[in-house]
């Protein structure tokens, strides 16, 4: 009997130490209390440029504390740089990070918090709602499903490592997961879904949570909740009014915190649909005006620079790659063939345009995580191809009415008007055919030359001086498209150094 007693006490003890050894070993880590700690500042859109910079913001940390505080408040971003940085995040065994919720961590922000070894948030702050969507458009289940798969499996390792409640934290993801949070009549706490809720309340005297709503997510929406809410259901460790009641709770002292630089902020800033709208409208007009007349050297200057800036800091981000660079310089290589070496426009040089527009495009569509098939499969994606069809489409009609417009009273300035088409080219003697007031206009409205060069639709002419008879050359633009080299022409309309013609058949 004596034997019996002893084996049954020895076997509880086993396994209430096995038991407990479990539950250390899927316990979080005790956040640190005391010593020096770095503040990361991660504001503002999720991309790659945020993912390297906070790749290099660690390695400078680690360097003076073990204890990283990441103030975390961005609206979200680009899945796959969400889901590279969270694995970043948990691959930082040698340090402890607490995620401070400061204002919002919502979609890729709540994926980065959770990634965290804690989340302690600010009082009034919101965590949460992380589901791939495509704004006015409503997924199938399949593709729903397919788009969810990643960003639920980085979700569920994530409440594995630092000890959430997976189905708590998925419902972040994904509509449709009723939550309850219940309590047994000897104070365990669990999270289930509905069918396990009604079970348990209904046979096993369990109760719902006191002070947590009934049920947390209904499952008609995505998670999103509060400071107080996310601390009421274990995911945070604390609400604090800021950061720094928050380290002196912890009696740590911030030695340093690394903020974006004013590169990054400038980065930042030329990455807003705003301002790359602004940028592909002067590039689509400087493209133009390089076309049209060129040789000034302003247009094409213009032109690389705006191209450098669309092309560049997309490239910085994450949402270029050298596929839109190539379509881009050949779309402009095809428009040049079409202009200067074949005569008319045609297939080639709608080819151009069509490449050009689709290079600028693709610079708004974010890298997406390698998935099975082909075609694209997070919202993210056409998300962002939808907004850069529309900028691009803005900025395409908003080229077209300034380029009709500065067509039409550019030449009439009176400085910028000798910028359009600059003194003779050519000419045998030394004279403007720019007309002053007390001068008189020269080529004369009427006035019958000659193309000496193919009109592209700008081009070298020549007139007969009706003074001197010297025959002198003139940099002329046709209005109805292409003109053979030797095609007689006449003047049209003489606007400053803007002369317009056409062929003389036709005037």
């Amino acid at each position: 009997m004596a034997g019996k007693l002893l084996a049954t006490v020895m076997s509880l003890l086993s396994a209430v130490t096995a038991a407990g050894a479990d539950a250390q070993s899927s316990a979080p880590t005790t956040h640190p209390s005391g010593g020096d700690a770095v503040v990361i500042v991660l504001e503002g859109e999720i991309n790659n440029y945020t993912q390297r910079m906070l790749e290099r913001r660690l390695d400078d940390a680690r360097s003076r504390s073990k204890t990283i505080i990441l103030k975390i408040n961005t609206w979200g971003g680009s899945a796959l740089s969400a889901i590279e940085i969270s694995q970043l995040l948990k691959q930082q065994n040698d340090l402890h990070i607490t995620a401070y919720v400061d204002q919002k961590a919502i979609s890729a922000g709540a994926m980065i918090a959770i990634a965290c070894d804690e989340i302690v948030m600010q009082s009034g702050s919101m965590l949460g709602d992380c589901a791939p969507i495509v704004p006015g458009q409503q997924l199938e289940k399949t593709e729903r499903a397919k788009s969810e798969g990643p960003i639920l499996a980085e979700f569920s390792d994530s409440a594995e490592k630092n000890g959430y409640d997976p189905l708590l934290v998925q419902s972040m993801v994904s509509v449709g997961r009723v939550v309850h949070y219940i309590q047994s009549p000897t104070g365990e706490r669990k999270f289930v879904d509905a069918a396990e809720y009604d079970q348990r309340v209904k046979n096993a005297d369990w109760k719902p949570v006191e002070g947590v709503s009934n049920p947390v997510d209904d499952g008609e929406s995505l998670l999103t909740i509060t400071a107080a809410q996310a601390a009421a259901l274990g995911l945070s460790k604390g609400t604090f009014n800021s950061l720094g009641d928050f380290t002196h709770s912890r009696s740590l002292r911030v030695i340093a915190t690394l903020d974006h630089s004013p590169g990054e902020m400038l980065v930042g800033f030329l990455s807003s649909d705003a301002v790359r709208g602004l940028l592909s409208l002067m590039f689509l007009l400087s493209i133009y005006a390089a076309f049209h007349s060129p040789g000034h050297g302003a247009p094409e200057a213009i032109a690389l620079t705006s191209l450098a800036l669309l092309v560049g800091v997309p490239l910085m981000t994450g949402y270029a790659s050298w596929f839109e660079i190539i379509l881009m310089v050949l779309g402009i290589g095809l428009l040049a063939t079409e202009l200067f070496v074949i005569p008319g426009f045609g297939l080639i040089g709608i080819t151009g345009i069509v490449l050009l527009l689709a290079g600028l495009t693709m610079t708004f569509v974010p890298t997406e995580p390698k998935l099975p098939g082909w075609l694209p499969s997070l919202p993210a994606t056409y998300a962002g191809l939808w907004r850069g069809l529309v900028v691009v489409t803005c900025a395409l009609g908003g080229s077209l009415i300034i380029g009709v417009w500065l067509n039409r009273h550019l030449p009439d300035m009176p400085y910028f008007g000798k910028l359009v088409l600059n003194t003779t080219v050519g000419s045998t003697s030394e004279s403007s055919y720019a007309a002053d007031i007390d001068e008189a206009v020269w080529p004369e409205l009427g006035a019958v030359g000659r193309a000496l060069t193919d009109l592209r639709p700008g081009g070298t002419a020549a007139f007969a001086d009706p003074v001197s008879q010297e025959v002198q050359t003139a940099h002329v633009v046709s209005d109805c498209g292409f003109v053979l080299a030797n095609t007689q022409i006449v003047v049209q309309q003489v606007h400053g150094n803007h002369v317009v013609v056409r062929p003389a058949e036709t005037a």
